[in-house]
């Protein structure tokens, strides 16, 4: 009859927020490139024509973005809309 819905582990949550999250910056922001930084943890975004001082860098770990102080208003604010998506999927999720 019905299908136990089985409840998702923090691993697979962590996962599931990333996957969703590149999935949107890769639509959203085709003017950066994603690059994995083979070491697992952390993901840069970097602008196509923009500056290394313009990346966003996604530490996958905290779930948590960043970029430099002194990157360019409009990274700034993409910067801000990548969180806003991020924490709108993390609590999508937690529900």
């Amino acid at each position: 009859m019905f299908k136990k819905i089985r409840k998702m582990t923090k691993t697979q949550k962590r996962k599931e927020v990333i996957k969703r999250f590149l999935t949107f910056v890769n639509e959203t922001f085709p003017q950066y490139e994603i690059d994995d930084c083979g070491d697992g943890g952390r993901i840069t975004f970097f602008p196509i024509n923009g500056t290394s001082d313009d990346q966003i860098e996604f530490q996958r770990s905290r779930l948590d973005l960043c970029t430099l102080n002194w990157a360019s208003p409009q990274t700034k604010e993409d910067c801000l809309v990548m969180e806003g998506m991020l924490n709108l999927i993390q609590k999508e999720l937690e529900d």
